[in-house]
């Protein structure tokens, strides 16, 4: 149980805090009225990194940050269905929260070598090839899946340029994510490194 709940405070909290980042400094860029999607969505990261660590647990999470996200934080918004979080949009966004975990089953039926044990899907000795791969794929099914179902649910025609904005955002949102925290991974380290260097020339 607590590490049902541990899991679940990490994907909120991940997932929560880009969404909000991404609401506040990245939703304007290249935007375009006539096409819907944002070129730089960042959420996407956190169901990349959250799903390969804690697989489905981690899809709940997201599904519920995103609820609050749109239910407190934006109203009327051209990207939502009806302005608030119906039951099409609680649709949509449980099928997006899920984008990354179809991509790994994909991945493993295709012959991919993973792990799977207490509810965790993972890629065996995960690299950053392993991960762009699965955010191409989970980001090509969010776009091209995920909007035909927008449009089977609304009466909104989806342009495939539409469709490459999405998938192109989420794969852009989550290099973005990903860069940062590497740089700051590695200066944290270096940090570390030279704080105890400094303490071990002192004594």
């Amino acid at each position: 149980m607590k590490y049902y709940l541990q899991a679940f405070s990490f994907t909120f909290l991940m997932y929560f805090g880009l969404w909000i980042m991404w609401i506040h400094f990245a939703i304007d860029f290249a935007s375009d009225s006539d096409y819907p999607g944002s070129l730089v969505y960042l959420p996407h990261a956190a169901r990349v990194i959250c799903t390969c660590l804690f697989g489905w647990i981690a899809i709940p999470a997201m599904v519920i940050s995103e609820w609050i996200g749109i239910s407190y934080f934006v109203h009327g918004d051209s990207f939502l269905i009806n302005g608030t979080f119906s039951f099409a949009e609680f649709s949509l966004s449980l099928f997006s929260s899920s984008s990354v975990l179809l991509a790994l089953i994909l991945l493993r039926i295709s012959g991919f070598s993973f792990t799977y044990s207490s509810g965790m899907l993972l890629l065996k000795k995960s690299n950053f090839r392993h991960i762009f791969l699965i955010t191409v794929l989970s980001a090509c099914i969010n776009g091209l899946v995920g909007n035909f179902l927008r449009q089977a649910v609304t009466d909104h025609d989806i342009h495939m340029y539409t469709v490459l904005r999405f998938t192109v955002g989420d794969i852009i949102g989550t290099l973005v994510v990903l860069l940062v925290a590497t740089i700051m991974f590695s200066a944290y380290k270096d940090f570390i490194f030279q704080s105890s260097k400094n303490k071990n020339f002192m004594k």
